[in-house]
């Protein structure tokens, strides 16, 4: 099916600009879906693309700010957890979403901890699952979904993120030349993949991974960086039933699918983990199909099991 989207600049609570878009049938449950660290919202064609997706799902997915087309402060100030829940917000109001599913890859699985947070005890935290949980109370989302994701940024990054990755990051942040930091977007970028389907990428779209890392600042991105989380309000929305669906591909050169689930599955009391076997860090790119599915069984069953509590209520 071809990807026709409608676009929208939304602003922020705090004037950055935020560049959003979407697709699919809005009178279906709402996924709202944010790309990782030196990618772009682009990095989800192929999903995006989906007809069953677009069929049953109402998708809206927005560049980080930033990141891409989205505004680029360069204050530390702007890169707090707050200022992360509020884009999110900004991008459900523009887009009219009620409780959206959260869909995080990489390091945007930290947001939505900062959503469920923020309305209690308004300070910087870090991750964007993270980031939207810790800014509400109660929480503004239906259901996390992490694709290859860093839960937060905290004692759980050593655990989880590989020494590779994280090698790359002071030529991401703090480069010394403007050699060596584009030689480190191209690397990010080769690590993305499995090594095995590095072969199977065309060109023209590595050219365009490696085009929308160079739209990361260094000085962006050693902003973001730098954010830490309070992972309280994640862990206790996890306990009491807030839904998340791990998905992972194994052969994940950045960051350890299995110390993932391992570190977070007990953490969720409806929590359902998907290792893929031959699937790197982008798995949604590598084999959209499969993680469509998974991703349409989870919603599906999240919004049915919403539908019998209500009748079972119901007097």
């Amino acid at each position: 099916m071809s990807l026709v989207l409608t676009s929208k600049v939304v602003v922020s609570k705090d004037g950055t600009t935020i560049f959003a878009e979407a697709c699919g049938d809005h009178s279906k449950p709402h996924m709202v879906f944010v790309h990782g660290l030196a990618c772009a919202a682009t990095a989800f064609d192929k999903l995006f693309s989906l007809p069953n997706l677009q069929k049953n799902f109402y998708l809206v997915r927005y560049d980080a700010r930033g990141h891409a087309r989205s505004g680029q402060p360069t204050t530390e100030e702007a890169y707090v957890s707050a200022r992360y829940a509020e884009d999110f917000d900004a991008v459900c109001e523009a887009f009219d979403l009620d409780k959206p599913f959260y869909v995080g890859w990489s390091l945007a699985g930290m947001i939505a901890l900062r959503v469920a947070y923020h309305l209690l005890t308004p300070q910087p935290l870090g991750s964007i699952a993270a980031d939207i949980c810790a800014a509400h109370n109660p929480v503004s989302i239906r259901g996390i979904v992490w694709l290859a994701a860093l839960p937060y940024m905290g004692d759980v990054l050593s655990v989880v993120a590989t020494p590779l990755v994280l090698s790359f990051l002071p030529g991401l942040s703090t480069p010394q030349t403007a050699s060596e930091a584009l030689s480190e977007r191209i690397k990010f970028c080769h690590t993305l993949v499995a090594p095995h389907n590095l072969s199977k990428v065309p060109f023209a779209e590595m050219a365009s991974w490696v085009g929308a890392a160079t739209h990361l600042k260094p000085e962006c991105a050693k902003l973001l960086l730098g954010r830490t989380h309070d992972a309280t309000r994640l862990k206790e929305e996890g306990a009491k039933g807030l839904p998340l669906c791990i998905i992972h591909g194994a052969d994940d050169l950045q960051i350890s699918g299995k110390n993932v689930i391992e570190q977070m599955e007990p953490q969720f009391k409806d929590c359902e983990s998907h290792l893929l076997p031959g699937l790197g860090h982008i798995p949604f790119w590598e084999d959209p199909a499969t993680v469509a599915s998974i991703i349409q069984k989870f919603v599906t069953r999240v919004v049915q099991n919403e539908v019998s509590v209500s009748s079972f209520q119901c007097p």
